[in-house]
């Protein structure tokens, strides 16, 4: 017999018990004896209530107790993960899934997407809570989130062995998207997307950091050029400045146009364009 039909025997038989000695109290025949029998009924009535909820509520926490296990079963059948690794990553699963909007079962399906994208238990273990907050904050599902961040983290050379370094990378990749949004007239994802469309390995071609690249998006956002397009631009402008250097250095020395510092390093692609603008404005269009 399933436990809430056992609770719900107990329950109604001890109910049926009250309401006969309630009624015996009121053989007198007075008019107390109708109230108690009333009371004897209404009480019968709100025990069986309970019990009822307390069943239903038993259903439905073995439903979620049940697609919870499922979850983290399909995740770990793509891994190879400890025990004890197991055991912490079902543990954060629903640490997560109480800190944010997500449940417990998307938590653990989660798990699927970050071993997707190459990382490992110890990697998943650090990285699950920052990617449920990366979800809410871009307000997209666990999946496109992790897509999202891990293939931009990628696309910037920033994904590490070490678990806590990897963690500390994500956490940066994720905020700079998440604030771009919040400056610039783009989404989270079209952030993403454009650091995924080319932008993001020619930073690290040319040593330049997440922050500065992004900065450079945003500007191009707010002009209409989003996402992959963004993406393509950028690269476009780190590919090229290079090349213009290497084919007109002397017509750049003479202009006092300087693209890369002492070092050889390039500078920052806004000081470039301060540059070129400096230098550019009051020609003519035939000059």
């Amino acid at each position: 017999m399933a436990v809430s039909n056992i609770v719900l025997n107990i329950i109604t038989k001890g109910a049926d018990l009250a309401k006969r000695q309630l009624d015996g109290i009121g053989k007198s025949g007075d008019k107390s004896s109708k109230g108690l029998g009333k009371f004897a009924k209404a009480m019968g009535s709100a025990v069986v209530a309970g019990a009822l909820a307390m069943g239903k509520a038993l259903t439905v926490a073995t439903k979620n107790f049940i697609e919870f296990d499922d979850a983290m079963t399909q995740s770990l059948a793509i891994m190879n993960a400890t025990e004890d690794q197991q055991r912490r990553m079902e543990q954060t699963a629903r640490d997560v899934a109480l800190s944010t909007t997500f449940s417990a079962t998307q938590t653990a399906e989660s798990f699927f997407f970050l071993a997707s994208a190459g990382l490992d238990a110890e990697q998943q273990i650090q990285a699950l809570p920052q990617v449920a907050k990366f979800a809410q904050a871009g307000m997209f599902d666990m999946a496109t989130a992790t897509d999202l961040a891990t293939d931009a983290q990628s696309a910037l050379g920033l994904t590490v062995s070490d678990a806590q370094q990897n963690l500390e990378n994500l956490t940066r990749v994720t905020d700079v998207l998440v604030k771009a949004n919040t400056l610039a007239n783009a989404s989270v994802q079209q952030f993403s997307e454009s650091l995924t469309s080319k932008a993001g390995s020619a930073l690290k071609v040319v040593n330049k950091d997440i922050e500065e690249g992004v900065a450079v998006l945003a500007v191009f956002a707010d002009a209409g050029v989003k996402g992959a397009e963004g993406g393509e631009k950028l690269n476009q402008v780190l590919r090229d400045i290079p090349r213009a250097t290497a084919k007109n250095g002397d017509e750049f020395r003479k202009l006092g146009l300087e693209m890369f510092d002492a070092e050889g390093n390039m500078k920052n692609v806004a000081d470039i364009v301060e540059e070129l603008d400096r230098v550019l404005a009051p020609m003519s269009d035939e000059l």
